[in-house]
């Protein structure tokens, strides 16, 4: 309102105190700007698209194939939370880029695998509903590992990968300024 006030609340009624319960919640959820980046988007994708994915095959009569999307899921959402806290910079005797390749790569090709089946073998429509949407996933994860590959390929073309190299392992990943992270482009 016209004119402003002299003083703002200190506190903004909807918001709780620093001290508060909700505030120790707040902190487990990922940084706004991580979940922008295109890393954040493709993970939060492929978390959702997953989820679909299992609550239709629970729902339908291909059952057997509920497995597969539960377990991406869980570690589309372990690599979302890991990225977000940044595990990658804190355990570094894991290969984390090839980790994340890794699981692109087979949750593609299995996504590929069983909605082929779930389409051509069932005939209910929970079945091919689960099918469709295993299809969108397995096209999210393809451009996960093919982002994942340009990134891991650009940092070796560079050649400076000796002082980059992890203690006690051959792995070297590449390191996303804090800048980058946020904005979702690759590293330099």
């Amino acid at each position: 309102m016209w004119p402003p006030d002299p003083e703002p609340d200190p506190e903004p009624p909807g918001r709780s105190p620093p001290g508060s319960p909700a505030a120790g919640l707040r902190a487990l959820l990922p940084a706004r700007a991580f979940l922008c980046s295109r890393k954040g988007r493709l993970l939060l994708a492929e978390s959702g698209l997953s989820f679909i994915t299992f609550v239709c095959y629970v729902a339908s009569s291909a059952s057997a194939f509920l497995t597969a999307p539960l377990l991406e899921f869980l570690l589309a959402l372990f690599f979302l939370f890991a990225d977000a806290m940044q595990l990658n910079d804190k355990w570094q005797g894991l290969c984390w880029p090839m980790m994340d390749f890794l699981r692109c790569v087979t949750a593609a090709l299995i996504y590929f695998a069983i909605s082929i089946t779930a389409v051509t073998k069932y005939s209910d429509g929970a079945s091919k509903v689960a099918g469709v949407f295993g299809f969108f996933a397995t096209i999210v994860f393809a451009v996960d590992f093919y982002f994942i590959f340009n990134d891991v390929a650009r940092f070796l073309k560079q050649g400076d990968s000796t002082d980059e190299t992890q203690a006690g392992t051959s792995c070297s990943h590449p390191k996303w300024s804090e800048a980058s992270r946020n904005k979702g482009e690759q590293p330099s």
